[in-house]
């Protein structure tokens, strides 16, 4: 019984351990999933917090395939929500294939992980796989037959295809976002792209043919003015460039007067317009009248934004050379130096910003820890509570266990002293059993717990010992052998001279006792031992002596004729 204690307290506590921890794994998996949740709810009102909590994401790695793939999907729309470089988003095509699996096929997320994917390649300038990304999700969108997705994935496709340069494939891609497009509104935006698109293939006619068309979808839905001037800006660059620069001058100067009336900033670019189709013409007065005017009007917006200051810079520079016959590079060597230090100062604000992030993950991970320990000591404390639990359930099923053995040895010596109590002519083996009684310190037993019971059997005790014997005294077997020769015969001397060489002095005794017929249970409370102990004894006795398992010992020892005796 006691070892089944201690193998139910053993598995008892390693499965406790084990449930500890993966409730800690699940309850840490739960968090996780709870700060996803939360980042989708507020990605579109608040993109930057929504990175922000889903950088505090941590271990992802140990997640499960779906909760992987919502991170990354969750985290890579984030970044496009807020205009971040998502060239770091390397999750975005396991999301893809996760969203793509038979078992899961969830084609919402599979459009979305396309779009999103196109920007992580192109981000990461590998336009190939980008636009290929972009053509795919539009053919699941087709088939899908969602047209929403299909022309989100369309619109998208304009950066992925000039990056790539691939400018027959856009064309195509164009064409099919105008034909399933009903929003009427942004049809000027279709065309005008498209416009851009033909012109960069040197397809200057059907550039034109389409700026026309997108100049009529603006008149006729009366969009804003500023729309207007942006398509037809771009109607006039290119018209200057088919060589119908007095035509492209005509339209310039109609947006230029609008741009006078309402002080747009964007004066400042017809102004450089003009100066370029008429610097075409050969008009250098009026292309230097208009430069300067270009000049005059100019506003900060121009030189932040380098692809506008670089127009600047060529157009001047080459007018220069035209005039003066020379080509000077101080205006290029400033424009040069302008552009290697703004190099510089976002290299170091991409440091710094580098530095910043790494300490705000530094500080996030140790948060992490902090709480990871509490988890780890909460779980502790809870299993060493359940182990402490386990202990006082085995402690106090252990003391009713021997409780029930000292009852049990309690009624044997009852029964002893009932046996015993009287003249010795009841027999030999209560004569024996008194000897024995009256050896024995049965007085230390129940000293102890002096109950009514144990006091009344210790009066019985001084009764058959006549008061002589000293309570604290033990067996003396070397009388008990004389006795037990006296009263049987001779026993103890005939079996210590046949088997003396094979049995211990304690084997010796337990024949002596199972001679006088005392039972097991009486045997065990005689020698202090366990029930099961004097089994064990008995059984190696049998094997010693070659007897069967079940066959009696005093029976087998009884009669042995002692040494020199012979037959009579």
């Amino acid at each position: 019984m006691k070892k089944d204690y201690k193998k139910v307290l053993k598995y008892g506590f390693v499965s406790l351990v084990c449930l500890s921890i993966l409730a800690a794994c699940r309850d840490d998996i739960s968090l996780q999933h709870m700060k996803i949740e939360k980042a989708e709810q507020i990605m579109q009102r608040n993109p930057e917090e929504a990175i922000a909590l889903l950088q505090s994401v941590k271990n992802t790695e140990m997640f499960p395939d779906f909760l992987r793939a919502r991170f990354a999907l969750a985290l890579g729309q984030a970044h496009f929500t807020a205009y971040w470089v998502m060239n770091e988003d390397s999750l975005l095509p396991y999301a893809l294939q996760y969203y793509a699996r038979p078992e899961v096929s969830d084609t919402q997320r599979i459009l979305r992980a396309c779009k999103l994917s196109a920007h992580y390649f192109y981000d990461n300038e590998r336009y190939k796989e980008a636009t290929e990304m972009m053509v795919e999700g539009s053919r699941i969108a087709a088939l899908s037959n969602d047209t929403a997705a299909r022309i989100d994935l369309l619109r998208s496709v304009a950066n992925i295809g000039e990056g790539n340069d691939d400018f027959k494939g856009l064309i195509q891609l164009q064409k099919q976002l105008m034909e399933i497009d009903p929003d009427t509104t942004r049809r000027y935006s279709n065309y005008n792209s498209l416009a851009v698109s033909y012109f960069c293939e040197n397809l200057t006619d059907s550039a034109l043919l389409a700026l026309r068309k997108a100049s009529e979808c603006l008149y006729t839905s009366a969009d804003s003015v500023q729309a207007l001037h942006h398509v037809i800006r771009n109607y006039a660059d290119i018209l200057s460039d088919a060589g119908e620069n007095r035509e492209a001058i005509s339209l310039q100067q109609r947006i230029l007067q609008q741009y006078k009336e309402t002080g747009h900033p964007f004066e400042c670019l017809s102004y450089q317009s003009l100066s370029r189709y008429f610097l075409n013409l050969g008009q250098m007065d009026s292309a230097r009248y208009y430069m300067q005017k270009a000049d005059s009007t100019r506003v900060p917006y121009i030189d932040q934004d380098l692809s506008l200051s670089n127009y600047f810079m060529v157009q001047k520079t080459l007018m220069d050379y035209v005039e003066n016959g020379s080509f000077k590079i101080r205006d290029i060597a400033f424009f040069s130096n302008r552009l290697y230090n703004n190099f510089i100062r976002d290299q170091r604000k991409l440091a710094q910003k580098g530095k910043v992030q790494l300490l705000l993950q530094q500080q996030n991970m140790n948060l992490q820890l902090e709480k990871q320990k509490e988890r780890t000591f909460f779980v502790g404390l809870i299993s060493l509570c359940i182990l402490l639990l386990f202990a006082v359930i085995w402690y106090l099923q252990r003391r009713k266990h021997l409780l029930l053995e000292k009852e049990e040895e309690l009624e044997a010596l009852r029964r002893l002293l009932r046996e015993t109590e009287g003249d010795i002519s009841g027999g030999n083996d209560k004569f024996v059993k008194k000897m024995l009684l009256q050896q024995l310190g049965l007085i230390r037993i129940v000293a102890t717990n002096p109950s009514s019971d144990h006091q009344e059997l210790l009066v019985q005790m001084g009764r058959i010992a006549n008061k002589d014997v000293v309570a604290d005294d033990l067996l003396v077997w070397n009388d008990l052998y004389k006795t037990i020769d006296m009263v049987y015969d001779g026993f103890y001397t005939r079996i210590s001279q046949k088997y003396g060489h094979i049995l211990n002095e304690k084997e010796l005794q337990l024949c002596c006792l199972l001679k006088s017929d005392f039972s097991t249970k009486e045997i065990s409370v005689v020698i202090q031992q366990s029930i099961r102990t004097v089994y064990q004894r008995k059984t190696v006795i049998r094997q010693k002596l070659g007897m069967e398992e079940k066959e009696d010992i005093a029976g087998f020892l009884t009669p042995l004729p002692l040494k020199g005796e012979g037959n009579t």
